[in-house]
């Protein structure tokens, strides 16, 4: 008998072609997907993007026309210049000073600032900076701020204010407008005198300056020093020495009454004022 030879058959190697057919097809499949989907994404993100800058030039030209129409219109034009932060000068003259007109536009003063700061300043010392605002559309506010005060100069006209910087004030002001808080140079006739008079009032303490409510050059002697002090007290010094001599006063006029001189140029001592010292000073 004749036995017929079996020979053995693996299902995977028959079934290979199929399955990698299949496997080949999900992969094409998988991967013509993947490139549908980053097409439709990248589509996505140009149309986005697209919209997006035309957005920006839908939303610049907008604002350009607006800002045109609106720098063309009336309404840009200057209507009203409001002053703050500075009382005594004359409102009407820093107007004309700023060479400002009706019929200009405010954007141009609102971005060019420098020169209307440069055309105050120079005619006004007191003016340190300028703010410039806008208020509703064509109100101009000019906010000056102005140098600190260290005290006033008396001339035949009136008083005018001393500055930090040491220059004094343009305006001629009435005594209703000096601050009581502020000391008064009498008898200045000579710049130099009072920038040396200055130099040694800015070097005293500051409670020292505080009680001093007037300053005399009408002294004996270029290097002496005259302070009326608003307790009714006169104190002589001399430039060079007060500021080392001044523990004496504060000893001194614990001791005495009102209307005393407190001599600290030669020394220190006081004495009662005579009554032609407090008529000279104002104390009667």
């Amino acid at each position: 008998m004749t036995m017929k030879r079996v020979t053995k058959i693996d299902p995977k190697e028959k079934l290979s072609p199929y399955l990698d057919h299949e496997s080949n097809q999900k992969k094409k499949f998988k991967a013509k997907t993947k490139v549908s989907a980053s097409l439709s994404k990248l589509h996505n993100e140009r149309k986005t993007a697209l919209f997006k800058r035309l957005g920006l030039v839908v939303g610049i030209s907008v604002v350009s026309i607006l800002g045109l129409g609106y720098y063309i219109s009336p309404l840009a034009n200057v209507k009203s210049i409001q002053i703050k932060g500075e009382n005594d000068l004359p409102i009407k003259e820093v107007v004309k000073t700023t060479d400002i007109k009706a019929s200009d536009k405010i954007i141009d003063h609102l971005f060019n600032k420098d020169s209307i700061d440069h055309k105050l300043s120079s005619r006004y010392s007191e003016i340190k900076t300028i703010n410039v605002h806008v208020k509703n559309f064509n109100h101009l506010i000019l906010n000056i701020d102005e140098y600190h005060t260290i005290g006033y100069i008396k001339n035949a006209k009136g008083y005018r204010k001393i500055l930090t910087q040491g220059k004094l004030g343009s305006q001629i002001i009435p005594w209703s407008k000096v601050s009581p808080d502020k000391p008064v140079f009498v008898g200045y006739n000579h710049e130099i005198s009072l920038k040396e008079t200055l130099h040694l009032f800015n070097s005293l303490p500051s409670d020292f300056q505080n009680q001093i409510k007037l300053l005399s050059g009408n002294t004996r002697r270029k290097s002496q020093v005259i302070f009326l002090m608003k307790n009714g007290n006169v104190v002589i010094g001399n430039v060079s020495t007060l500021k080392s001599k001044l523990k004496y006063y504060n000893k001194i006029k614990t001791k005495v009454g009102k209307n005393t001189l407190i001599d600290l140029e030669v020394g220190a001592f006081s004495r009662p004022l005579t009554p032609s010292e407090k008529k000279a000073y104002g104390l009667t």
